[in-house]
């Protein structure tokens, strides 16, 4: 699989507005018909392999809309030839089935994005948004920032049971002022996750100011928070405007807050509770309109036992919690963020495109990634600076000791685990989590669509 520019990119000319429906649903291809007709694309639905080969060949097509059914003929054979032909269009796929391999597979042959069934109208759109790559949508002039955040791609990329969960939990909190606090491992993306709420807010069209509360010594970020007045202090020859007060009708981002010194958690619990604060030097208060989104992978419940965070601004802060889950989690989501990564960075790449295999592919998949997204995303950086074959192992990341032994020894092939041993094993996870399938699945190593086929497949239920 290679990653060139598109048309658009190498020729400047805009590209065509058709799109082709391939699915043997005709509920789904009236649905897409009349919902991309009113977003302005020239759409035709059909519902065969010769009918699609048959529009594919005298339409210039922009995007194509395919659903993966292998009985109905709709295979990744037809997915090959689509991409292939003469119009070059952007292949998204639909398919019930999205197995990491499945989805792997999809990608390699040079789909631009995949979407499981069922989907929404919106997800449609921001898929064609991704794939077309032609800057705001047509309509968004006429109706207005609405229209652009309900259109616009979502920052969060993936598909999987665990990403579209958080979605949906970020769709509700943009509706609302209440503050939010963002847990997860380190690397899993929580900036994107307060990107996406300012994004969907009744606030997007106001700042959105981010402050790393690990950056600065307590002093600096005191003037950085909160701003001074001239003569504050030595050096302070004229006013200075403090985050907060820039973030005025917006939202405030304090990331890493579980290391925010105790001097300043008890002005940030009176910004909270007041909406005002006071300047270094200043006499009078200033008042404030902001939307406090806080971020870390502390254990604030430790801290607030220890004494060092204060539990009346951890309860303010945790109004409403999103835990972000770790790229073990969300496999499925793996070819995606690397195809994202690839167009990304791919200036870093001396030569026009970049060959990844589908062994390639699979190997960033299955590995555990313990840095997260962030990991994944200085391998991908990595490769393209200096090839696959500069970085050692297939995954490009540093190596246990135990692994860089000899090859000759190779260590012996665990046992497979019986059946009884692995339901006795998902039945001991979910009781130590209470039953909560997510973390319950990061605990065993899974994915949450892994274990919910377990056990439903060993007939597990709380009661």
């Amino acid at each position: 699989m290679v990653f060139a520019p598109s048309e658009s990119e190498e020729g400047g000319r805009e590209r065509s507005r058709a799109i082709l429906v391939i699915d043997t649903d005709p509920g789904v291809r009236w649905a897409l018909e009349k919902g991309l007709q009113k977003s302005g694309f020239d759409v035709v639905a059909v519902s065969t392999v010769a009918d699609a080969l048959g529009a594919s060949a005298d339409r210039d097509l922009a995007c194509i809309i395919m659903e993966l059914l292998p009985e109905a003929g709709l295979s990744q054979d037809v997915l090959t030839m689509l991409v292939e032909s003469p119009s070059a269009p952007r292949v998204i796929c639909v398919a019930v089935d999205s197995a990491p391999q499945f989805v792997i597979e999809c990608m390699r042959r040079g789909a631009a994005d995949f979407l499981p069934k069922p989907f929404s109208l919106s997800e449609i759109r921001a898929a064609l948004s991704r794939a077309m790559d032609s800057g705001p949508h047509p309509m968004a002039r006429a109706t207005g920032s609405a229209f652009k955040r309900a259109n616009a791609p979502s920052l969060l990329i993936g598909i999987s049971p665990a990403i579209q969960e958080l979605r949906t939990i970020i769709k509700q909190v943009a509706q609302t002022d209440l503050n939010c606090l963002i847990r997860g491992e380190s690397g899993t993306g929580k900036d994107m996750v307060a990107r996406e709420i300012h994004r969907l807010s009744r606030r997007s069209d106001k700042p959105f100011v981010k402050v790393n509360c690990t950056a600065l010594p307590e002093q600096l970020l005191e003037s950085e928070l909160f701003g001074y007045e001239k003569g504050a202090f030595t050096g302070a020859v004229s006013t200075k405007p403090g985050r907060f007060e820039l973030a005025n009708r917006g939202i405030i981002f304090l990331d890493e807050i579980g290391d925010l010194h105790p001097s300043l958690q008890a002005k940030l619990l009176q910004v909270i509770e007041h909406k005002e604060f006071t300047k270094l030097g200043g006499r009078h208060h200033i008042h404030v309109d902001v939307q406090i989104i806080a971020a870390t992978n502390a254990d604030l419940e430790e801290k607030t036992r220890d004494g060092s965070f204060r539990p009346d601004l951890y309860f303010r802060l945790n109004e409403v919690c999103i835990w972000v889950p770790s790229l073990a989690a969300r496999k499925e989501d793996v070819p995606l963020l690397v195809r994202h990564f690839l167009q990304k960075h791919g200036r870093f790449s001396g030569a026009g495109g970049f060959a990844l295999s589908a062994e390639d592919l699979s190997s960033l998949t299955n590995h555990p990634w313990p840095g997260n997204i962030r990991e994944l995303e200085s391998t991908i950086k990595r490769w393209l600076a200096l090839g696959k074959s500069a970085v050692g192992d297939r995954s490009g990341t540093p190596r246990k000791k135990s692994e860089r032994a000899t090859t000759e020894s190779p260590a012996p092939t665990p046992a497979p685990i019986s059946e009884e041993d692995d339901r006795e094993q998902i039945r001991n996870a979910l009781e130590r989590h209470q039953w909560n399938r997510r973390k319950a699945a990061d605990d065993l190593g899974i994915s949450y669509q892994t274990l919910r086929r377990r056990i439903e497949q060993y007939g597990l239920d709380r009661r």
